[in-house]
């Protein structure tokens, strides 16, 4: 499936343009969504709030994976609407050894960045913006990409 067709055409161009960056420079990723439904938005918005059973019941609706403890105890969205609902966004991750690199470290703190100067530069707000920042500069939202609203 191409994720990016999911978006409505006038954001296409900009995560393209983000994309063949990212290929250009051989650097390896993932798209884990473009477009998002409610149910799903209601589901990651349970995350941190509710209990393990909520969640998963939630998630089980939306038609996405039933988690673990750990991974319910994360708050993943501070919105009840994302612009993922709209088509106006994307989760874009890099792939480092195989893996998404999910704890940023000083390791790989770099390579999140590259990928968010990269993003901007295709003209995309980038969630690694959004505060809190961490003590790399990378805030909460580090795989969202959204179109600009101008």
């Amino acid at each position: 499936m191409n994720y990016i067709d999911l978006l409505i055409p006038e954001a296409r161009p900009f995560f393209k343009s983000f994309l063949s960056a990212l290929d250009k420079r051989g650097l390896r990723y993932s798209i884990l969504q473009t477009m998002r439904t409610q149910l799903e938005q209601d589901a990651f918005y349970a995350h941190g709030r509710e209990s393990l059973e909520v969640i998963n019941r939630l998630r089980t609706i939306a038609g996405l994976s039933i988690i673990g403890e750990a991974e319910a105890k994360k708050i993943i969205t501070y919105v009840r609407y994302s612009k993922h609902q709209d088509g106006k966004a994307g989760d874009i991750v890099p792939v480092l050894n195989g893996k998404i690199p999910w704890d940023i470290t000083e390791e790989n703190a770099g390579l999140w960045l590259t990928f968010g100067r990269l993003g901007q530069e295709a003209g995309l707000r980038w969630g690694g913006t959004w505060e809190p920042l961490d003590s790399f500069g990378i805030g909460w939202d580090a795989q969202h990409y959204e179109m600009r609203e101008e």
